[in-house]
Parts: C-alpha cells; structure tokens; sequence
C-alpha cells in the first residue's frame, strides 16, 4: 500500500515539471524533485500511522462494544432473575406474615338456642291471682378476639348478646316482632404474665379464682371489672382482686366513697394417684361501701335484707347489710373406667350479720361431654340463706337469682360431634325458704326447665 502511494506521488511530482525544464537546470530540478518525494514519504508514514492507530483504535472499540453487549445481556439475565426472586421472596414473607398473625390472634365464640318453662308460686298478677307458667325462646351469641402483642401479654375482647345489660345472662328472649338485638361489650382486658409463677390482669375480664365443681355462688356470665393479680407455683395457686362495682362523685358533704368488691384466694391441687387428684380452695370476699345504699344493678336486692328510705322523695331500697363472705370448697376428680367423676363440696358464711348468714352445696358430675358421642350426667343440692351471700353475684337461674333459696339442680349433657353440644338443666328450688318479717308464704316452690343447642367454634 505504501509502495503504492510512493509511485502515485513521483508519477505525479514528475509530470508537474515541464520537460525543459530537465535540461535548463538539471541538478536544481533533481533536488527540488527529491525534496518533495521526501516530504511525501513523510506525509505516507505519517497516515500509514494514523491509519494503524485508527484500526487499533476500532479494534478496542469493538471488543469494548462486544464486552457491554455481553454485560447487558448478562444485566438483563440476572435482573429476570432479581425480579422472579423478589416476587417468591415476597410470597413467602406474606406467608410468614400470614402465618405470624394467625399464630398471635384467636378468634372463638358461641351460639345457644334455648328453650326454657318457668314456674314461679311467688309470682302473682296485678289482680293478685297466680301467675301462669312461662314458656320463652332465648338465645345467646358471644364473639371474642384474643391476641398476643408480645410473648408475655394477652389481650382479650368479647361481645355477647344481652337484655337490659344483665351482668349475669347473656340471653335475648325471642319476641318484640323481630327486633334488633342487643350485642354490647363483655370483655376487654389485658393479661400481662410478669413472671413464670405471677400474672397481672386488668379490665373487664373472667373470674380468675376457681370455683369447685358445679359451684353456684357466683354466676358463670359475670365478668368483673378491675384489676386482679394471679399467681401459681407448682401444687398452690392464688388470686386476689379489686373490683369497681360503683363510681361516685357529689359535693364534698355527700358519700362519695365507691362501692367497690375486695377479695383473695388461696388453694392448692394435691395428685392422688396416677388418675385423680384433690383441689381445696379458700376464698374472702368484702363488699364496700355499699351498706345503706342502694343495691347496685337495677335497684333489685334479691332477697337479701333491705331497707326503705326516702331520697329526693323518692322511696328507695338500700342494703341494710354489708357482706364479708368467707367460702371454701374442695372438689374430687378421678376415673371410673375411663370415664371421669367429679364430686364437689363449698360453703360459705357472712362475717357482717349473725343470722340467715350461712351457704352451702355439694354434687356430683358423672362423664365429660366435649368429644365425639360423649355424655355427663350430675346432681347438685344447694341452700343459701338470706344474707349469707351478696345476691346479686350468686347464679341467676336457680332460684331466679335470689337468696333464701333451696333444692336440687339436675344436669345432663350429650356432644354428638366435638363442638356441638346439647344440654338440659332442670332446677328443683324452693324460694323464700327461711323468710321472715315479711307477709309472703314460705317454702314456695320454683321449677325451672331449660334445653339447650350449643355450637362452638
């Protein structure tokens, strides 16, 4: 190529010479000639390098180009794959979210459809004549949500139907042509397990203490408001509570002092054997502030004794008692085959009044219904006198939910499938039975059927 370029320039150097001109001045036109050839020859060598250099240049310039096409390719490979991982990624991270959530929130509730035939002999009409048996569908639903924040703390909240926000049914009767029902707030707490051996409850929440086998004296659907502190360590378990029952505030010469509800307990559960076992339980209870006062739900005594004084000229019934009731209970577990068998015994006494001051009640349960085509059979006997308890805490169904009463409850129970479970309680009482002072009969008879469809979930 360089020769080439050479030839083309002394071709051309050559025929811009006149030829004359070789024979005017031989010597000066041969030098003037190999003068130009030079600087052409430099000229050659200088593209002839810049023309490698050009070809060196390109040369990286496309293995630059060949190695960002391999990058790219490479980029977009790894960024498919970036975006299939992130996406699995994401689908298991919603999962343990998922699965994080679910492991820290239950949610549990119940329906009851109850049919219930009441005869009452202390009932009368206006016109004074007896009041005829009832007969009344009820049902009760009850909705909670319990969660686990942390690993020491649960909180709980739960609905259930109501009538008249009774703290002791959860009931709504069918009737009132269809009518919405009531569903109000039944628990809100929180329950804080400070220590392996202690745990700190606050809110409106369940009975923490123990009751002993099929016990009456407090109803199973109150659910107290305060605060409480529970503690078990290996055979022994305690609780003791502070519980709001009013809240009251005037001028500083009225009574303001708030009606409130004391109480502790002390028990231990003692292994008999590899199948049965013993629980023994003490249990005080006080209520403040609530002597010469009205009683506190629905202005309704419940039978025990009371007082009728004028406020704001207004007649009101205030009681004339207050109520320091120490109770203890044991309670008998074992197997009869492979069924299991209960038998219980509680009583209790009022250290504020020295008459109609005493309850108690024994029983017995027979098979547990709660799995597959299970079944339970038991008998109860109680008698609580007039001021032995506080009435208004006591079951609601036996009796009515009065004091001064006595009799029988028999119970049965069969789970044809887990969580469906289908009862029957029929309570054999006596109302009135130790009354005094007052003009009504004693001894009065109270019968009271119930039959109930429970589901679960």
């Amino acid at each position: 190529m360089k020769n080439i370029v050479l030839a083309a320039a002394i071709a051309t150097a050559l025929s811009s010479v006149p030829m004359g001109a070789f024979a005017a001045s031989p010597n000066s036109d041969v030098a003037q000639i190999r003068e130009q050839l030079e600087g052409l020859m430099k000229r050659v060598d200088k593209l002839e390098q810049e023309n490698t250099e050009l070809k060196q240049e390109n040369e990286a310039l496309k293995a630059t180009d060949e190695k960002l096409q391999a990058n790219d390719d490479y980029l977009k490979t790894e960024a498919r794959g970036l975006r299939k991982e992130t996406a699995q990624q994401a689908v298991e991270v919603a999962k343990t979210k998922g699965t994080d959530w679910a492991s820290k929130v239950a949610i549990t509730g119940d329906m009851r459809y109850r049919y219930e035939y009441i005869s009452d002999d202390t009932l009368s009409s206006p016109t004074g004549v007896p009041a005829a048996d009832r007969y009344r569908d009820r049902i009760r639903a009850r909705l909670a949500v319990t969660a686990k924040p942390t690993d020491n703390i649960t909180v709980g909240i739960g609905m259930t139907t109501t009538e008249g926000s009774d703290p002791r049914s959860g009931n709504q009767s069918l009737k009132d042509v269809f009518t919405k029902k009531a569903f109000d707030l039944d628990l809100a707490y929180f329950d804080w397990k400070f220590a392996s051996w202690g745990n700190l409850i606050g809110g409106k929440m369940k009975q923490p203490f123990v009751k002993p086998g099929q016990s009456l004296f407090w109803d199973n659907d109150i659910t107290p408001e305060g605060l409480a502190l529970g503690f078990q360590s290996g055979m022994f378990f305690g609780t003791a509570y502070n519980y709001w029952l009013l809240e009251n505030s005037g001028a500083e010469n009225t009574r303001t002092a708030d009606t409130m509800l004391h109480g502790a307990q002390l028990g231990m559960r003692l292994p008999m054997g590899s199948a049965s076992s013993l629980m023994l339980e003490a249990h005080y209870y006080d209520l403040s502030a609530a002597q010469g006062r009205a009683a506190v739900y629905n202005n309704n005594s419940n039978n025990n004794t009371f007082d009728t004084i004028v406020v704001s000229g207004v007649n009101t019934t205030v009681l004339r008692y207050d109520y320091e009731v120490i109770s203890v209970g044991a309670e008998f577990s074992t197997l009869f085959g492979a069924l299991p068998f209960t038998v219980w015994a509680e009583g209790a006494q009022n250290q504020d009044v020295s008459d109609e001051d005493t309850a108690w009640g024994v029983g017995f349960l027979f098979g547990k219904a709660s799995n597959n085509r299970t079944w339970e059979a038991g008998v109860g006997y109680q008698k609580v006198e007039k001021d032995a308890l506080y009435a208004q805490l006591i079951d609601s169904d036996f009796a009515g939910g009065f004091s001064d009463n006595e009799g029988f409850v028999f119970r049965g129970a069969y789970t044809p499938v887990k969580n469906w479970t289908l009862n029957a309680t029929y309570f054999l009482n006596k109302r009135n039975a130790e009354l005094a002072n007052s003009g009504l009969q004693t001894d009065v008879d109270y019968d009271r059927l119930q039959l109930d469809f429970n589901v679960k979930f």
